[in-house]
C-alpha cells in the first residue's frame, strides 16, 4: 500500500474518532439539558398541585361560612317558631327550617368531602416532594459526572486533533483536498477497503482491471460508483476474512 494511502486509511480513522468524541461532548449537555427539562416539570406539577390544595382549602372556608351562615339563619328561624300564634305558619314555618336544615347538610357533607380531598392531596403532593427532591440529587450529581466526563473527552479530543495535524503535514494538500471533498458527501468515510473485487463503501463490484491495478499499489485509485478513495489490505487480509466468515 502507498504511504501517502496508509497515511489517509489512519487519517480517517482519527477523523472518525473525532467526529465520535465531538458527538459526546455535545450530547452530554443536551443529556443535562433532558434531565433538568424533567425536574423542572416535576416543580411545575408540584406547584399545580399546591395550587389544587390551596383552592380545596379555600372552597372548605366558603363552605364553613355558608354554613355557619346557614346555622345562624336556622336558629332565627326556630326562634321566630316560637312567637307565631297561626297554625298555617307555623307549619309554614317548621317547612322553612327543614329546607334550611337540609341545605346545611348539604353542606356539612361537601365538608367532608373537601376534607377527603384535600388529605389526598396532601399525600399526592408529598409523593411528588419526595420525586422532585430525588431529581434534584440526581441532577446535582449528573452535573459533577458531566464536568469529569467532559475534561477527560476535551483532553481526548486535543491529543486526537494533535495526531491528526501531524498526518496531515505529511499528506499533499491536492490529495487532501480530495479526501475532504469525498468525506463531506459520503457521510464520514472518504476511504473504503475493496475485498475480492468489491467496493466495501458502496458494496459495487470495480472492474476486474482496476482491481489488478489497486493490488499493484502503485497510484491511488477511486471507486467509478461511489468515488471514494480505495485500498486493499491484501490476500492475508481477505483470507483472514474469509475463514472468520466459515467459523462464524
Amino acid at each position: 500500500m502507498l504511504a501517502e494511502l496508509r497515511r489517509l486509511v489512519d487519517l480517517q480513522e482519527l477523523d472518525k474518532a473525532i467526529q465520535e468524541v465531538t458527538q459526546g461532548l455535545e450530547k452530554l449537555p443536551e443529556d443535562l439539558k433532558a434531565e433538568a427539562a424533567i425536574l423542572e416539570e416535576l416543580k411545575a406539577e408540584h406547584a399545580a398541585h399546591l395550587k389544587d390544595l390551596e383552592d380545596l382549602k379555600s372552597q372548605r372556608r366558603e363552605t364553613e361560612t355558608e354554613m355557619a351562615d346557614m346555622e345562624a339563619g336556622i336558629k332565627k328561624s326556630r326562634q321566630r317558631l316560637m312567637e307565631i300564634k297561626s297554625n298555617i305558619e307555623y307549619k309554614a314555618m317548621l317547612k322553612e327550617i327543614a329546607f334550611k336544615e337540609d341545605q346545611r347538610d348539604q353542606k356539612e357533607t361537601r365538608i367532608l368531602e373537601l376534607m377527603d380531598l384535600m388529605e389526598a392531596k396532601d399525600q399526592v403532593i408529598a409523593a411528588q416532594k419526595e420525586k422532585t427532591q430525588e431529581q434534584q440529587a440526581f441532577l446535582a450529581q449528573q452535573e459533577v459526572e458531566l464536568k469529569v466526563q467532559m475534561k477527560k473527552l476535551k483532553a481526548q479530543l486535543s491529543v486526537l486533533e494533535d495526531q491528526r495535524k501531524k498526518l496531515r503535514k505529511g499528506l499533499p494538500a491536492a490529495l487532501l483536498k480530495r479526501y475532504e471533498f469525498i468525506r463531506q458527501r459520503r457521510n464520514g468515510t472518504a476511504i473504503a477497503p475493496v475485498r475480492e473485487g468489491v467496493c466495501h463503501g458502496c458494496h459495487m463490484n470495480i472492474l476486474p482491471q482496476q482491481f489488478i491495478d489497486l493490488q499493484k499499489g502503485e497510484e491511488i485509485l477511486q471507486c467509478p460508483h461511489c468515488q471514494r478513495i480505495l485500498y486493499w489490505l491484501g490476500e492475508e487480509a481477505e483470507e483472514e476474512e474469509a475463514s472468520q466468515k466459515k467459523v462464524s
